[in-house]
């Protein structure tokens, strides 16, 4: 009932919506900010971009409105980022909003991980979802999209291969930095409140201790063994996502004398959220 009242709404505010700017080309929609930056950086002008999930706003727990349903229906592709959430709870919502909206999933072509995670006595397994947190996902996405988008735009071939070759550039040397720079820190482990460089420290060969999972307060028993962890692997800095509360980090923080440092995964900056992040674990493991 709840879905197709929300269907509903949004049909009313599209109905209503007359006064709402007309998009100046073809709608593309993504899920997450550093998709943004992918496709911005290939079509510029050519067509605007929608993304789902706003700046500040958590993945892991957000809900759309109406409103921001809404843009969808005017696209004419999305693409998932793949194995978040909120992208499995409302397909179907989408589809029925735009059932001639192609959806690509930029996940399925790469090598997906599994994380795995026990909370209280329940344990939970599943799809890594962070895929764009390490350059060579990176890489591959921008494949699919200059692909795509070369097909969509052919008048504008040359302009867009330009665009991509700049991009790939960027990406590449993003990549190079980080396994310059973390080619041999004294330390290899590091404390993080939501789980979000799995991939990232599957490239660089470092150790990735979560304190949470999927948006779920970690238990007591949890907390007593990242605490063990934390003295055991002589770990003086907790990375917690901005968009996360640092309530839980902070007991840990306490705990262990360590000091939070905030991260932005999440970034429409990818190259330079990246090379953050890259400078804050080279500087914690040889702290």
């Amino acid at each position: 009932m709840k879905r197709y009242l929300l269907i509903a709404l949004i049909a009313l505010l599209t109905a209503c919506g007359s006064s709402k700017k007309e998009a100046s080309g073809p709608v593309i929609a993504v899920s997450i900010l550093p998709q943004q930056y992918l496709l911005k950086n290939i079509v510029d002008s050519l067509a605007e971009v929608q993304v789902l999930v706003p700046p500040g706003a958590n993945p892991a727990t957000w809900e759309a409105t109406p409103s921001e349903m809404r843009a969808l229906g005017d696209a004419m592709i999305y693409y998932r980022i793949g194995h978040i959430g909120f992208e499995k709870a409302w397909i179907e919502d989408i589809m029925d909003l735009n059932p001639e909206l192609k959806i690509i999933d930029l996940s399925s072509t790469l090598e997906l991980r599994s994380m795995d995670y026990r909370h209280g006595e329940h344990s939970h397994t599943g799809i890594d979802p962070h895929t764009w947190m390490t350059a060579e996902n990176m890489e591959i996405m921008a494949r699919q999209i200059y692909g795509d988008m070369s097909m969509l735009f052919p008048e504008h071939k040359d302009r867009i291969r330009k665009n991509y070759a700049a991009l790939l550039t960027e990406i590449k040397q993003s990549g190079r930095y980080a396994r310059e720079t973390l080619a041999a820190p004294k330390g290899r482990s590091f404390l993080i409140f939501h789980p979000s460089l799995g991939y990232f420290a599957d490239a660089y060969g470092l150790e990735q201790i979560a304190i949470e999972y999927e948006g779920k307060e970690p238990s007591p028993a949890h907390l007593k063994k990242i605490v063990k962890q934390a003295k055991e692997k002589n770990i003086h800095t907790i990375f917690v996502q901005k968009e996360f509360d640092i309530r839980n980090a902070e007991i840990i923080a306490d705990e262990i004398g360590a000091k939070i440092v905030i991260i932005d995964p999440l970034s429409e900056d990818w190259p330079g959220a990246m090379e953050k992040l890259v400078n804050s674990l080279n500087k914690s493991f040889n702290e």
